[in-house]
């Protein structure tokens, strides 16, 4: 796999991802239903974005690119809401952080992109076997080869 280009954005503008567990309700085990939540999603206007992760059992909600810190946490706060309010009407549950205790890696079935099915194909059953639910805090850059004085007022 090859680096994509590198894109520039205004300095320390912000963006966050977060790659969230569904979790069934009832056994508390990783659910497969990030097709019906994306579909349940796709009418609502929120900033930012909701798109699958690796596996069915994965989501990503992110922001925008923000300006400060209090547009990442407005962006945040609306498009978690929202979420969280579908996965109510699904009858599921999302939780963030690590690993899931108990679940069975042999069970997740790879969501079916480009991008995942070459991970998958790249790195086999870890694919599956070591999803991490994890935040990724982006900041913004000029350039690649900016120095990082550039950014400070």
């Amino acid at each position: 796999m090859t680096l994509p280009r590198f894109s520039t954005s205004h300095a320390l503008t912000l963006g966050v991802e977060l790659e969230l567990q569904i979790v069934d309700t009832k056994t508390f085990d990783l659910a497969p239903a990030a097709a019906d939540l994306l579909r349940q999603m796709e009418g609502r206007k929120t900033p930012g974005d909701v798109k699958p992760e690796m596996t069915h059992s994965m989501i990503e909600l992110a922001t925008g690119v923000c300006a400060d810190h209090a547009q990442t946490l407005s962006q945040l706060q609306e498009v978690r809401a929202a979420l969280l309010e579908s996965s109510r009407q699904q009858g599921v549950a999302l939780s963030g952080g690590g690993t899931h205790p108990f679940q069975d890696w042999s069970h997740r079935k790879i969501y079916d992109t480009p991008r995942f099915n070459e991970l998958a194909k790249l790195y086999g059953y870890l694919a599956k076997q070591f999803t991490v639910f994890g935040q990724h805090v982006h900041v913004g850059c000029p350039g690649p080869d900016q120095h990082s004085s550039c950014c400070m007022a």
